[in-house]
């Protein structure tokens, strides 16, 4: 799944939640979707093109 791993932070830079940081905690490499945790009750899936890792 491109340059992300399960574990990486990173951050949103596509139209949705843009700016977020969270936890890479699955990849489907199926439908080509990196699942992102942002807090215990929020995750969601983006594309590779979605996200970048996140650098404080």
């Amino acid at each position: 799944m491109g340059d992300f791993k399960i574990g990486d932070t990173v951050q949103m830079t596509g139209t949705t939640m843009t700016g977020n940081v969270g936890t890479v905690v699955h990849l489907d490499d199926d439908r080509g979707k990196v699942l992102v945790r942002i807090d215990a009750q929020t995750q969601n899936y983006f594309t590779p093109g979605e996200l970048k890792i996140f650098q404080p």
